[in-house]
């Protein structure tokens, strides 16, 4: 069954990256495909903002004062209002709410609005914040993985907030607030994960896992065509210049390897690398257009991030562009792109290892012409073109609407990951029936700041 709505729920209406840029994606696809689409957002209206948009006229908690968004971000009056007065009003048994983003704006407010609509609510994981307090199972003073169970003691007497303690008891405080409003912990719910390795950390939350599906993001590789790296001698890391991303990992690296780094980013970082790493070129914050002007020139990309990607954009962009990739051992995209031979891994933080694979890479151009083939070969098993996504979409929402209105009881299969792509089928979603794992990330900003 298909929708008569989808309300679309996100922070932003603007597409300024990660979630934005997917919620926006969404919208226009799903209206292109005829299903009306209501876009509910925590935003002003902005000049490319969507249309038929019901907005909450709020600004982003760091553009706030401090009072203001230390008590608006942990409930949003406004947002509950709106939401909950939208649903009285409009909702039909047939209307579909997809969240893609509340920690910025809309705040915990808005599952206690979709209380009466829970079986019907799709929540869509481009992060953590359903399971982590602070949105990323990340120790940020040491930039490193947490290894402990989110809301346990351990937990909440650990600082790993990366603005103090302060934050992390006000983001312990909201996350008690989204669990108490959605019941993750006690009732099953429709939970979209962009890769299947997410599942485990939502486990180590205690979240109930038995609707949960896998819809990887959509990808459009940097290039229209193959790159030919092998010819070329730069490599590049594409991300925010944040202490957890490892951008400095990649320049000490690159210096011990001798090989020169182009960065292609912003952030507080910046300063940093122009003061101990004056060899490595800067392009700032860049584009798509831009990336993909820079790109052509890229030997390998470099992705040294020290904390679990939920996707890894960036990698699988460059690899459907036919540029090899080396990633951390965490990664989530890490062991299946090094299986296809596209990719080298290295240990998380081992800045020593990085600069051995990256001299290699840099002194052989057979294998990293073969890495380029590979690339281009495997890429598509990794990602979803608009089309499956779509599809995915759609038959994720035709499996809630299906079960809700027959009243069956509720599955308990868990959706099969496998990420192939044969036709009709979309990657994540491949062996299941049409909404097997439904309910109880475009994202082409690779650079974009949260």
């Amino acid at each position: 069954m298909r929708p008569g709505r989808v309300v679309i729920i996100n922070d932003r209406s603007a597409e300024i990256g990660g979630a934005s840029n997917l919620s926006c994606l969404a919208a226009r696809l799903l209206r292109e495909a005829g299903v009306p689409v209501t876009f509910f957002a925590g935003d002003e209206p902005a000049r490319t903002a969507q249309p038929e948009t019901v907005h909450v006229n709020g600004k982003p908690l760091v553009e706030r004062g401090r009072l203001s968004a230390l008590a608006g971000g942990l409930y949003n009056r406004n947002a509950y209002s709106a939401l909950s007065g939208w649903i009285a009003r409009h909702d039909r048994p047939s209307t579909i709410y997809h969240v893609h983003g509340w920690s910025k704006i809309l705040s915990p407010s808005i599952f206690r609005a979709l209380a009466p609509v829970r079986e019907r609510v799709v929540l869509h994981a481009h992060d953590y914040f359903l399971a982590c307090p602070n949105g990323g199972f990340i120790n940020y003073p040491t930039a490193s993985i947490c290894g402990l169970d989110p809301m346990s003691l351990r937990c909440l007497a650990t600082q790993c907030d990366k603005r103090g303690f302060h934050q992390k008891a006000w983001r312990s405080t909201r996350h008690l607030l989204m669990q108490r409003f959605s019941a993750l912990q006690r009732q099953p719910a429709n939970i979209v994960l962009v890769h299947e390795g997410m599942r485990r950390f939502f486990n180590r939350a205690g979240i109930d896992d038995s609707r949960m599906v896998t819809i990887r993001n959509p990808v459009a590789p940097f290039l229209p065509s193959g790159a030919r790296p092998q010819e070329k001698c730069d490599f590049f890391f594409i991300g925010r210049l944040e202490p957890e991303k490892g951008f400095e990992d990649a320049a000490r690296a690159a210096h011990l390897a001798g090989v020169p780094l182009h960065v292609i980013g912003e952030g507080a970082g910046r300063a940093l690398l122009e003061a101990r790493y004056p060899q490595v070129t800067l392009h700032g914050w860049c584009d798509r257009a831009q990336i993909a002007g820079l790109i052509g020139n890229a030997r390998c990309v470099v992705i040294s991030s020290r904390v679990p990607e939920p996707f890894g954009l960036a990698a699988l962009e460059a690899v459907g562009s036919g540029i090899p990739v080396v990633l951390p051992s965490h990664a989530l995209l890490g062991g299946e792109l090094t299986e296809a031979g596209a990719a080298f891994t290295f240990p998380t933080g081992g800045i020593e290892a990085l600069a051995a694979t990256l001299r290699r890479l840099a002194d052989d151009d057979d294998l990293i012409s073969a890495m380029s083939e590979n690339a281009l070969q495997c890429a598509p098993q990794f990602s979803n073109t608009t089309e499956s996504w779509l599809a995915a979409l759609l038959a994720l929402y035709a499996g809630i609407l299906d079960r809700v209105i027959r009243g069956r009881a509720p599955g308990r299969g868990r959706a099969n990951h496998r990420t192939g792509i044969t036709a009709g089928q979309a990657v994540g979603t491949r062996g299941n029936a049409p909404g097997a794992n439904a309910f109880g990330h475009a994202a082409s900003q690779s650079n974009e700041a949260d």
